[in-house]
């Protein structure tokens, strides 16, 4: 006899919608931010562009087209205002169509419900901020332009490698008592508390019949906003730093010479190489002893630590117990290669040790300073350095990563560097 979930099984297998050939892939990572900006770009120019339009339609007296009199309306403020709001109001839209959002394979169907959404919102904004801005002319235009540049931003993005080569597996069997509520038309519920407890900050999108698992990622929005936060407050940092940043190469070069910078390859974003730089603490020939000294390691695990190194200059011993020699990372972060918060770049050495539940802090972008930095300064377990970068991926948040600087400057002016 054929149960009921046996059908469903069946009509499951023959249902031409479950080829996954053409399933949209969630964006998470650089692919999944660029999306996002590129949606919040298309928001702030739809109102703007619309009302360019709108002249140019009006200076040749076509339908459609701006009237021809004192009233500009690119010279209202409000039109600014709403194209502003309209940056975040755009994204939200189009969220509202896409559960795996951002995903490059969108129904233009899809696009345009969002379009819609976009129009009520801004509409009924412009209604309350400027009455005599309220053109239904205006606001179609605005539709149409937001429509068309989405379809094209999704037609033009390259699909990210992160999701390309994910590892796929079918969902396991339910259970008969869940399966055979299902098959009444009753809803089940699926418990995710083993992947919650074993993950830091897991990412699970239903999307295109699949169920898709990102172990500890931030959201595109959220790496969109943390990368906005990184490039205003490393820019501020080296404007405020820069007699100090002069000062310190200036003792390096009279003190111990060239090079004043330090150039060393670390393991960035998911492992990826990176060329950090840090003002020179160390003689010359220094990374040569690096292999004969790993063994004297003060940290348990693979990392390499020791708090009298004997490569040190004495004039890297006070940069470094003020963590002076940090500082050039700060243009790292400008160019994207780092955090101003996250995990502590690691060394590709170290990493070729690490065991694989040691790689979920290579998740986040490596940060100049970090949970870690404020906790301890130094400890003589690697275990304990994991548990403070997972906690940091885990509590996340804007108001997190402005305490870290903040406690981190004092903790910098404590000189308890090391």
């Amino acid at each position: 006899m054929v149960s009921p979930w046996d059908s469903l099984r069946v009509g499951q297998k023959m249902n031409p919608k479950a080829n996954n050939s053409q399933r949209p892939v969630p964006l998470i990572g650089r692919g999944g931010v660029q999306l996002v900006a590129g949606d919040a770009l298309i928001g702030l120019l739809g109102l703007p562009l619309a009302a360019l339009l709108r002249s140019l339609l009006g200076a040749a007296n076509l339908p459609l087209g701006a009237p021809q009199a004192s009233f500009q309306e690119t010279d209202r403020i409000a039109l600014w205002v709403v194209a502003a709001l309209s940056a975040i109001l755009w994204p939200l839209a189009i969220r509202a169509t896409d559960p795996g959002y951002p995903s490059t394979s969108l129904p233009v169907r899809k696009i345009v419900a969002a379009a819609f959404i976009w129009l009520l919102a801004c509409s009924g904004a412009i209604y309350f901020l400027d009455k005599a801005l309220a053109s239904r002319a205006l606001l179609l235009f605005g539709v149409l332009i937001v429509a068309l540049l989405s379809t094209l931003l999704r037609q033009l993005r390259v699909q990210g490698n992160e999701s390309a080569t994910a590892p796929r597996t079918e969902l396991p069997e339910l259970g008969r008592a869940a399966e055979l509520a299902l098959a009444r038309g009753e809803p089940i519920s699926i418990s995710i508390e083993r992947l919650e407890r074993a993950l830091p900050r897991p990412t699970i999108i239903l999307e295109g019949g699949a169920i898709w698992i990102y172990p500890t990622s931030l959201s595109p929005s959220e790496r969109l906003v943390k990368r906005l936060l990184d490039v205003t407050l490393a820019g501020v940092l080296i404007a405020v730093l820069s007699p100090v940043i002069l000062i310190v190469a200036l003792l390096i070069l009279i003190r111990d010479g060239r090079p004043i910078f330090y150039t060393d390859k670390r393991a960035g974003l998911y492992g990826r190489p990176f060329d950090v730089r840090k003002f020179r603490t160390m003689r010359e020939g220094a990374d040569a002893e690096r292999a004969q000294l790993w063994e004297q390691s003060e940290t348990k695990g693979p990392a390499f630590k020791i708090v009298a190194d004997p490569r040190v200059s004495s004039l890297g011993r006070i940069l470094r117990r003020f963590s002076l020699d940090e500082l050039p990372q700060l243009f790292d972060v400008l160019t994207g290669r780092m955090s101003l918060v996250g995990p502590r770049p690691a060394g590709l050495d170290e990493v070729s040790r690490y065991e694989d539940r040691h790689r979920l802090r290579l998740t986040v972008r490596p940060g100049v300073t970090g949970l870690w930095q404020i906790r301890r300064r130094m400890d003589n377990d690697f275990e304990e350095r994991i548990s403070d970068d997972l906690e940091y991926i885990r509590r996340w948040s804007i108001l997190f990563d402005l305490e870290i600087v903040a406690r981190t400057v004092r903790v910098v002016l404590s000189g308890r560097g090391v």
